[in-house]
């Protein structure tokens, strides 16, 4: 064994790296060698001063050790010319202390190499999981200087330090995101049913898991959606598209009651209308408003629920179906239902936070 395997050797076995048939190697190496052995209990009793060693820079460690390795070599040179054994005590001494304060170094760096590491890992392994009630959004900054705004009844998770190559994200509900450019690390969204992959952009996903479809509104830049079901289907989006992506509806039997079967998967990518910032219907909720345009009313009502904090239950199956158009802005909930009722006659009632919903029958 050379003098560089066993000093390594000391290292690791000090910064409790070393495997199992590491240990055994060095222990085999010492018993043949009492020099060595002695050697390395100079090194283990110098160990208790290894705080205080880490003040030294490592220049400063090197420069020294290099004089002193420098002089080991000379003096093995003439070591045969040498009789005086007061002269050669002093000589392993020096060889000792040169090794020892090698493997402090060595450890010392192991052990805050090491220390690093761990650190990376445990800040990686918490996670922070964010949940916003309805009548609320919330912004955030991510480690890396991304700013998200979530929608109200979003549950958002993100860890404390982002992983070396990615930026990983796990969103159920809606969230805006504009995203810190870095192209060695990609910014993943993961929602139920679909992965939105970017390097720098800015963009919406709206992705509850009541919602009939899960929404990727790009505006700036460009992103990349992977669907859940069919990782290899890549789709591109250019800024001013929205991806449409049909959720999962629950599992239901086939007719003779056996096999489960799950909904596919299906989509299409929309061309957003030309219009001003602010008329964009997919991130009026920034603002506190909800635009709507000939949709169904039980989607509109889900938006109102997450607005205003309510519930709100359709005594009409016709009225869920029902299309509406308008805008609501700062106005209360009875007026936004007054609103909507000027369109679309209905009669609601309130108890406490539920609203009730039922066809106005027509008057003869």
């Amino acid at each position: 064994m050379g003098k560089s395997r066993f000093i390594e050797l000391m290292a690791k076995s000090m910064g409790k790296t070393a495997t199992a048939e590491e240990l055994a190697e060095l222990n085999t190496f010492l018993e043949q060698f009492p020099e060595s052995k002695k050697m390395y209990q100079v090194t283990a009793a110098l160990k208790g001063s290894a705080k205080q060693a880490d003040t030294v820079k490592q220049k400063d460690i090197s420069t020294k050790l290099e004089e002193l390795w420098y002089k080991i070599k000379s003096t093995d040179k003439n070591q045969g010319f040498i009789n005086d054994a007061s002269k050669v005590k002093p000589l392993f001494h020096w060889r000792w202390a040169a090794a020892a304060v090698l493997v402090l170094g060595m450890v010392g760096s192991l052990l805050y190499t090491r220390k690093l590491r761990l650190a990376d890992q445990a800040a990686r392994l918490v996670m922070h999981e964010v949940r916003v009630p309805n009548g609320t959004t919330r912004k955030l900054v991510m480690p890396d200087g991304t700013k998200v705004i979530l929608n109200a009844g979003s549950t958002f998770t993100y860890p404390e330090t982002f992983a070396k190559n990615t930026r990983d994200v796990t969103l159920n509900g809606e969230g805006f995101f504009e995203v810190t450019h870095n192209a060695k690390r990609p910014f993943l969204v993961h929602t139920s049913n679909l992965t939105v992959k970017v390097l720098g952009t800015v963009f919406n996903v709206k992705a509850y898991n009541n919602d009939k479809n899960i929404e990727t509104t790009l505006l700036k830049g460009k992103v990349q959606v992977e669907l859940g079901n069919n990782p290899e289907k890549n789709i591109i989006l250019l800024p001013n598209e929205k991806l449409l992506v049909t959720n999962n509806e629950p599992q239901t039997r086939t007719q003779a009651g056996n096999t489960l079967n799950q909904a596919k998967v299906e989509y299409q990518v929309i061309t957003l209308p030309a219009v001003k910032a602010d008329e964009v219907k997919e991130t009026a909720w920034l603002d506190s408003r909800i635009l709507f345009t000939n949709e169904p009313f039980e989607d509109v009502a889900k938006q109102i629920e997450r607005k205003y904090n309510v519930q709100i239950v359709f005594e009409s199956q016709a009225l869920e179906t029902e299309q509406i158009s308008g805008l609501l802005d700062k106005e209360s909930l009875q007026d936004a239902l007054r609103i909507i009722e000027i369109t679309t006659p209905f009669n609601y009632r309130m108890d406490g936070k539920t609203v009730y919903l039922s066809k106005k029958e027509k008057q003869n």
